[in-house]
C-alpha cells in the first residue's frame, strides 16, 4: 500500500522536536561560550513513533438492514440469529389478512357500483342519467386500482434476503432500545471482513478515506493487520469509552477500515486501531534527520559531537536519503550512542558540551 504523503510533517516534526530544543537552549548561551553546548543522543533523537490506538470490531464488509412497510402487520418471522441466508431467503412475512378483506371489501363495492349503472341505463338516456353513469365509473376505477395495490401487498408478503449471509439480530417489535424504529432483521454479508472504529470529533480533521491504518490483536501485541480508512460517517454516533486511554464524553463518528488481508480475525472480534505513522517499519542502519548534517568547505558532511564533554567535528559517510522522513543513513563515523548538537555557524572545536540532562 502505497505510503501517504502526510506522514512526511509528522514524522519530521517528532524527530526534529529534541533538536530544535538543543538548538533553543543554546542560542543564548554560545554568545558568551562558557555555558557550551547542549548535545543530545542519537538514540534518543530515534526514538519510536507512539501512535494513538482507538478500539475497533470486527464486522462483515455489508449489513442488509429490514425494517417492516409502515403500517403493515408482521405475520411470522422466519430466520434465527446466527441463521446462513442467502439471497432470495425469506427473512419474515406480513399478515395479508387485512388487504384480503380489503380486496373483498372493494370488489362488493364494484358489484354495487354495477348494479347503480344498470338500473340508470335502464331508466333512460338523459343528461343528468349520463352523468350518474360516469361517476359510477369513475368509482369503480378507483376500487379496481386499490384492489391492484392489495394484490401487490398480498403477492409482496414475504420480505427476502438481498445478500448471502448471517443473520445479525432479530427484533420482532421493530423498536430498538432508544425507541426508535429498528430493523426486524439485520443480515451481515459473508467474505471478508472490514473493522470499524469511531474517532472523536477532537480527531475527527487528522482520518481521512485512503488513510493507511493498522489494526492490532488486544492478546498478541505483535499480531498486526494492515489496511486503509475506506469511509468515515458524516453523522456522530454518541458513545463513551470509544478511546483507548481516554474517558471523556464527546460525540463519536464510525470509521471503516478494509484490510489487506483477513486471516486470523474472527466475525464480533476486538482490536486496537492505530494510524500508520510508519511505526511498522524498521529501517536498517543508523538514520539521522538531514538538519544535523553539516558541510565543510569542500563538501564534505560532518555532525557536531560531544566527546568526553568537548565539542568536536566528526566526518560521517552518508548513504541512502528519504526524503519523506527527511533523513538520511550514516554508513560510518556515528552510532546510536554519540552525543550530537544542531549544527551552528558560531561553534569551535573545543567548546563544552553538555548533555540535554545535564543541562536542564
Amino acid at each position: 500500500m502505497k505510503k501517504k504523503k502526510w506522514l512526511i510533517p509528522v514524522i519530521i516534526a517528532v524527530l526534529a522536536l529534541a533538536g530544535l530544543l538543543v538548538w533553543y537552549l543554546n542560542k543564548d548561551k554560545n554568545s558568551s561560550g562558557t555555558d557550551g553546548v547542549y548535545v543530545q543522543s542519537i538514540a534518543s533523537l530515534n526514538g519510536n513513533v507512539v501512535a494513538d490506538r482507538y478500539s475497533g470490531v470486527v464486522e462483515s464488509q455489508q449489513t442488509a438492514d429490514f425494517k417492516a412497510a409502515s403500517g403493515r402487520e408482521i405475520e411470522e418471522i422466519m430466520v434465527i440469529p446466527g441463521q446462513n441466508v442467502a439471497v432470495d431467503t425469506p427473512l419474515f412475512r406480513y399478515s395479508i389478512r387485512d388487504a384480503e378483506n380489503k380486496v373483498a371489501s372493494a370488489n362488493l363495492e364494484i358489484e354495487n357500483y354495477n348494479n347503480q349503472i344498470s338500473i340508470l341505463a335502464a331508466s333512460g338516456n338523459t343528461t343528468d342519467i349520463q352523468l350518474q353513469i360516469r361517476q359510477l365509473q369513475y368509482q369503480i376505477q378507483v376500487q379496481q386500482q386499490e384492489i391492484a395495490g392489495y394484490e401487490q401487498e398480498i403477492a409482496n408478503a414475504e420480505v427476502r434476503s438481498t445478500i448471502d449471509g448471517v443473520v445479525k439480530s432479530v427484533n420482532e417489535n421493530g423498536i430498538g432500545a432508544d425507541g426508535m424504529e429498528a430493523p426486524i432483521v439485520v443480515v451481515s454479508e459473508t467474505g471478508d471482513f472490514r473493522v470499524k472504529g469511531k474517532v472523536s470529533e477532537q480527531s475527527i480533521g487528522s482520518f481521512y478515506p485512503g488513510m493507511s491504518i493498522f489494526v492490532r490483536s488486544r492478546v498478541h501485541e505483535n499480531q498486526v493487520w494492515h489496511g486503509e480508512i475506506s469511509s468515515i460517517d458524516s453523522e456522530p454516533e454518541q458513545n463513551n469509552n470509544n478511546y483507548y486511554g481516554a474517558g471523556e464524553s464527546s460525540s463519536k463518528y464510525p470509521f471503516y477500515v478494509t484490510l489487506e488481508k483477513t486471516d486470523g480475525l474472527m466475525l464480533g472480534q476486538h482490536v486496537y486501531i492505530e494510524p500508520d505513522f510508519g511505526q511498522g517499519e524498521k529501517k536498517e542502519g543508523l538514520w539521522l534527520d538531514m538538519s544535523f548534517i553539516a558541510y565543510d568547505e569542500s563538501g564534505a558532511p560532518y555532525v557536531w559531537c560531544g566527546t568526553d564533554g568537548k565539542l568536536k567535528k566528526r566526518t560521517v559517510t552518508l548513504g541512502e536519503t528519504d526524503e519523506e522522513s527527511y533523513s538520511v543513513q550514516i554508513l560510518e563515523g556515528l552510532d546510536e550512542n554519540d552525543l550530537i548538537a544542531w549544527p551552528d555557524e558560531t561553534y569551535t572545536e573545543g567548546m563544552k558540551a553538555v548533555t540535554v540532562m545535564e543541562g536542564e
